[in-house]
């Protein structure tokens, strides 16, 4: 039999793993404004930047019912440009190895 803290752990699971569709829309809108000021995570602004941040958020989001009037086209683009700059990162990462490993071949030859 399992104890009462077990249950109630997995309880908790399932409710994670079955977001609401306003939940997954707003993780959707969070990582569109992460892509949009080019950070993972708000922790890597400075505190202007953070709150310039969290006030954009603030500025097309309403609680519980998600994007306001008006702000959806402007959540699409940034969905978008989110998703561009997805798409160049592994370019990007790609490129700076490269450089990394010819600083090292110079390095060497030296």
């Amino acid at each position: 039999m399992k104890k009462f803290t077990e249950w109630v752990d997995a309880v908790r699971e399932a409710e994670l793993r079955e977001q609401s569709e306003l939940q997954k829309s707003y993780q959707e809108y969070f990582k569109a404004k992460l892509a949009k000021f080019n950070v993972e995570s708000p922790a890597d602004l400075d505190d202007e930047k953070k709150k310039e941040f969290f006030n954009d958020i603030a500025k097309d989001w309403e609680k519980g019912k998600g994007v306001k009037p008006g702000a959806e086209e402007k959540m699409k683009e940034e969905n978008a440009e989110a998703e561009e700059k997805e798409a160049e990162k592994p370019a990007e990462d790609v490129a700076d190895l490269e450089g990394d490993a010819k600083d090292k071949m110079k390095d060497l030859t030296k």
